[in-house]
């Protein structure tokens, strides 16, 4: 059956009056307000029904034309188990690697130290067998040079440098860094604008879209020092942003990401520019102790958003870190939880599937808006050094988690477990680190057991 065949008489026609009727009626004395419109953590009002837009061009990823990067994390502090990890990762549908160092923001108590004797080499050789994007996330320039140097004579290869001046407060160091990386001549990016450290530790979605955006614009005079134009300048940050189970703010927030990129470039004289480069890892707030399993379905949501929302990167949180460090069964679900959405549901055959959906439309727009605001105050304050350096970040983060309204966590707060099931790990975590002067706080921290 065609749905063009279908007689459209059948259906009366009615519109946005006529629901509001049927709806008082139901609701049967209740506030409409109270009872169907809901809140973001930035205020923003969600509406039960939209109209859909058609003035709406779609929000394509940077290759639109092929699937988005599957990503693996190599983060276990032994070496030799990692690099068995990595090969395992390789041989079974990763496409990018991201070698997360013990000093990361986003260790998450893990990480690995890059610097060990003969780990570059061994990376090099096992990487050489398969074509993969490697990511660097929070390795200091030393650990930098080591690796890039055994890439020296594969220029082609992707790297992201993942160099962040603000995650220590080193801008003048870093410009000297960017300044030496651009001369290797990889494909790939070079600086992160990264909001994830404001997520992880409690933020809005607004909030991490403008220190991202600030975050962008301190880079960006960064890069036109070390000799950039504002085109190539561009080209070479990473926009990175937390993913989370509540799918719609996560689809929003990843296409607000490209609507604020582009007002950027717009302001600095690039109409049209490529589009921006956005990696999306899933949300270790989000992820509870007791209970753990339920975190894969958390996982499942949070990758389906960033997909449908537009990232060219995704990495996936196994769903047992926050017992240490995961072991092969947990890495291979987290894995997997992204190769069938890409191998057996296509999902990155549809270009910015949310292009016209009213709902989504309405609160891409909002949140670009509200994060907009955010980042202007960050920038009349001196830009998002200062206000790190202030304690004033720290501040509206803390406020942020505050005024948080507390919810059920599943597995948790509802429908716990009379008793836990042992997990698995491979090893113990370390201290969490943190960035920008922010601790990664999870939701269902102070809850008992």
């Amino acid at each position: 059956m065609n749905i063009d065949s279908l007689d459209p008489g059948i259906f009366g026609q009615t519109d946005h009056n006529s629901w509001l009727k049927l709806v008082e009626r139901a609701l049967k004395g209740k506030d409409f307000q109270e009872a169907l419109v809901s809140r973001t953590d930035d205020g923003i009002a969600i509406q039960p029904l939209y109209e859909r837009r058609r003035d709406c061009a779609p929000l394509s990823r940077q290759q639109a034309d092929v699937p988005w990067t599957v990503t693996q994390r190599m983060d276990d502090p032994n070496v030799e188990r990692a690099l068995a990890q990595l090969g395992d990762d390789l041989a079974n549908g990763t496409s990018g690697i991201c070698l997360v160092s013990k000093t990361s923001a986003s260790s998450f108590g893990a990480g690995i130290d890059a610097q060990t004797p003969g780990f570059s080499d061994a990376l090099a050789s096992a990487m050489s067998k398969k074509t993969a994007v490697l990511r660097f996330d929070g390795l200091a320039p030393p650990s930098i040079d080591a690796v890039t140097a055994t890439f020296a004579d594969k220029p082609a290869r992707v790297l992201h440098l993942g160099l962040d001046a603000f995650s220590a407060d080193e801008e003048q160091a870093a410009a000297k860094d960017i300044q030496r990386f651009a001369k290797c001549g990889f494909a790939g990016t070079i600086v992160n604008a990264d909001g994830r450290a404001v997520h992880n530790a409690g933020g809005t979605e607004a909030q991490e879209l403008a220190v991202m955006a600030a975050s962008l614009v301190g880079h960006l005079r960064l890069l036109e020092e070390a000799g950039f134009s504002p085109k190539a300048a561009l080209a070479a940050i990473s926009l990175c942003l937390s993913a989370d189970q509540n799918q719609f703010a996560t689809i929003a927030k990843m296409r607000a990401a490209r609507l604020i990129f582009t007002r950027i470039a717009e302001a600095c004289g690039v109409s049209g520019p490529q589009p921006a480069h956005v990696f999306a890892e899933t949300s270790y707030r989000m992820l509870t102790r007791l209970d753990p399993e339920t975190n894969i379905l958390r996982n499942a949501i949070a990758v389906f958003s960033a997909g449908v929302g537009g990232a060219d990167e995704i990495c996936v949180l196994p769903h047992s870190l926050t017992h240490g460090i995961p072991d092969p069964l947990a890495r291979r679900l987290a894995r997997n939880t992204q190769t069938i959405l890409v191998a057996e549901s296509h999902l990155d055959h549809v270009v910015d599937p949310a292009t016209g959906a009213g709902g989504i439309e309405a609160l891409t727009d909002a949140l670009a808006e509200r994060a907009w605001d955010i980042f202007i105050e960050i920038e009349g304050k001196g830009g998002l050094a200062t206000v790190i350096a202030s304690g004033q970040l720290a501040a509206m983060i803390a406020e942020a988690r505050k005024s948080r309204i507390a919810k059920p966590i599943v597995g948790t707060t509802l429908f716990a477990m009379k008793t836990e099931r042992p997990v698995a790990v491979s090893g113990p975590l370390s201290l969490v680190a943190g960035g920008m002067g922010l601790m990664p706080v999870r939701l269902d921290e102070g809850v008992e057991g």
